[in-house]
């Protein structure tokens, strides 16, 4: 996890220059720091929609599933980062104890109780960042994320070798000029058969 942890934040800090802003600096600034979690918090958000959807139509277990998880592994990280929880603080996997569905929600839930943590509320007075709040609400979704591997057969070996493929993957897209109106997926069809060459199982029974 130690390994992930760092190739993620060489991957933000590049990202992010190429935007002007000092990943670095968004974990020390109090203004920062809220606008950060909340763009991280978003795009875990946009991820854990195209799971749902790849499982509505496809089942558990596949490929792509299998990536989009990892893609939530990017921002999760990028989330710990930000709450100060160091690889050693992640929670250990547990196994399946619940069904997709109700994972999936139990994600959507701590993902709201992250935006709570962050003075969104522009029409209301008081509130402000609450950093234990959204410390607890990213522990949550380490906990959701490790359910969600388990059902899909991921053990961290196998995780931590989609991550680094994907992370390479996304170097290449900076490195393009990544634009969300030209890019496609034909970079990803590599890693799915990656996954299908050295991956199996579909992970626990449904529920």
């Amino acid at each position: 996890m130690e390994d992930i942890f760092s190739l993620q934040w060489r991957l933000n800090a590049y990202t992010l220059n190429k935007i002007g802003v000092d990943y670095a600096a968004t974990l020390r600034d109090p203004e920062l720091k809220p606008a950060w979690l909340e763009n991280y918090r978003k795009a875990f958000s946009a991820e854990l929609a195209e799971l749902i959807r790849e499982v509505q139509e496809n089942g558990t277990g596949t490929a792509n599933g299998k990536i989009e998880i990892v893609d939530m592994l990017h921002f999760l990280v990028s989330l710990s980062h930000l709450t100060a929880i160091e690889p050693a603080q992640v929670p250990q996997p547990a196994g399946c104890t619940a069904s997709f569905e109700a994972c999936a929600l139990e994600a959507f839930l701590a993902l709201d109780d992250l935006q709570n943590s962050v003075k969104w509320k522009w029409w209301a007075k008081g509130g402000g960042y609450r950093q234990e709040a959204a410390r607890q609400s990213v522990l949550k979704l380490w906990r959701c994320f490790h359910e969600l591997c388990a059902r899909f057969g991921m053990d961290l070996e196998a995780v931590k070798t989609i991550y680094i493929a994907k992370n390479q993957v996304n170097f290449r897209r900076q490195d393009q000029q990544y634009n969300e109106d030209t890019k496609t997926e034909q970079d990803n069809q590599a890693i799915e058969r990656m996954i299908a060459k050295h991956t199996s199982g579909t992970g626990c029974a449904r529920q």
